[in-house]
Formats: C-alpha cells, sequence, structure tokens
C-alpha cells in the first residue's frame, strides 16, 4: 500500500471541501486517513483460504454453526463504512475448521472494498472449496452508512443477504433448519 499517495490525495480531499489542510487539527489528518486505509483495506493482498487450510478430521457431518460474529466493511461506491453480522452454517464432508479461522477469512474478505451480497458469496466460495463440504451457508445482516448519514437517510434500515452452496441450494429444509437455529 503506497501510504505517501494516500496522504496526498486526502490533502486535495481537504482543499476540494473548502478546509484549510493547514489548520493545526487537520495538518496530520491525511497521514492518520493513510494509516487507517492501511488497517481498513488490509485483506486486499491476502488469501482468504490460507485461514481454512489448517483442519481437523471429524467421523460425523453434523451441522456446524458459527453466529453473530461482528464485521466491518468499506463500501466500494461511496467509501463509507458498512458493518454487522455474519452467521455461517456448514455441514462437514470428513473435516472442520477452527472457528476463529472462520474469522480470520471473514477479516480478510470483508478489509477490501466491499459490497454486502459479494462478501457473502465469497466467503460461502472459500469455505465451500476450501473444505470441500457438504453445503454452505452464510447470511449478513448489516447497517450501511451510505444509507443513514446520506442519500436515504433511513437510520435503522438493516440489509440481510445470504449465500448457499451445495446441499444448502437444494435442501430447504436445510436451510430452515439454520434459520431456525438462528432465532
Amino acid at each position: 500500500m503506497e501510504l505517501k499517495k494516500i496522504e496526498k490525495a486526502f490533502e486535495q480531499i481537504l482543499e476540494g471541501i473548502g478546509e484549510d489542510r493547514n489548520r493545526e487539527s487537520l495538518m496530520d489528518t491525511p497521514k492518520r486517513v493513510a494509516q487507517s486505509y492501511e488497517e481498513l483495506f488490509s485483506g486486499i493482498d491476502k488469501n482468504p483460504e490460507e485461514p481454512l487450510l489448517r483442519y481437523f478430521s471429524v467421523d460425523s457431518n453434523d451441522l456446524v454453526m458459527e453466529k453473530n460474529i461482528d464485521f466491518y466493511s468499506m463500501c466500494e461506491h461511496h467509501f463509507l463504512p458498512f458493518f454487522g453480522t455474519i452467521d455461517v452454517a456448514y455441514i462437514p464432508n470428513g473435516k472442520v475448521v477452527g472457528f476463529g479461522d472462520i474469522i480470520k477469512s471473514i477479516e480478510i474478505l470483508a478489509k477490501r472494498p466491499q459490497i454486502q451480497e459479494r462478501l457473502g458469496s465469497e466467503l460461502a466460495d472459500v469455505i465451500y472449496k476450501t473444505l470441500d463440504c457438504q453445503g454452505v451457508m452464510v447470511i449478513i445482516k448489516a447497517k450501511h452508512l451510505c444509507m443513514t448519514m446520506r442519500g436515504a437517510k433511513k437510520e435503522n434500515s438493516q440489509i440481510i443477504t445470504t449465500a448457499c452452496r451445495g446441499i444448502f441450494e437444494k435442501d430447504s429444509n436445510r436451510r430452515v433448519e439454520v434459520l431456525t437455529l438462528l432465532k
């Protein structure tokens, strides 16, 4: 990541909105923005499959579910944050991963310019492919600051998206089972 380019660009943004970039409290803001972007977009050059490569063999293929995983991402349309929770359910095919490893994959995917629908789809694809599981279902519930701070200005709106792979695409009873457990 080229922090100096981000600093220069943010100096121009400050000028563009009519601020004095030399004002005392703004003098280090371009540098702080660049540093925060380094963290906010730290998933760009990382492989979300990598955390899932270390798995454990299991004898049963019962449903595995991890819910209410907090996430933060940046909407690629307005470069404003969106945030919420992600629920992941999968049916193994002889192997499972640690719960923290799923969180690491989420962090990698969320720390990129993103849209919610693609975030869920990419996460479902990564888990389905890497674990070679029977099926995966990802549910994301999020608030988008581009809808609450500007535009529609609807503070309590929440966007819910799902992504299903494998058995969850074909078997509505399995989807209902996950949704029931989430309540």
